[in-house]
């Protein structure tokens, strides 16, 4: 039996919605930004062909931008402007990789 400190963490989540289009998300650092060390929420969008339409670098730090980035998901993946609900269910993902 185990006895340490034992850690899960949530690698990568990819999310599709009724468009098709699908959001990855997952943790990493800024590909432009060789140098820095700086620990970002990478949220990938596809198309429904899988084609990259938007790469986003989300805080980890600040809640703003992750509901805003929960926002732009939810209206992507929907295809249309959600309700406070809808969007929370986004959000809570996007709270996965804030730790």
């Amino acid at each position: 039996m185990f006895k340490g400190n034992r850690k899960m963490k949530v690698k990568t989540i990819t999310l599709e919605g009724e468009t098709n289009y699908t959001a990855t998300i997952s943790r990493g650092t800024s590909p432009e930004e060789v140098q820095s060390t700086e620990i970002y929420i990478i949220v990938e969008i596809r198309d429904a062909e899988g084609e990259l339409v938007n790469m986003h670098l989300v805080s980890r730090d600040d809640q703003a931008d992750q509901f805003s980035m929960a926002e732009c998901m939810q209206y992507m993946l929907d295809g249309c402007k959600g309700t406070n609900s809808m969007i929370h269910d986004f959000y809570m993902e996007l709270q996965r990789f804030a730790n």
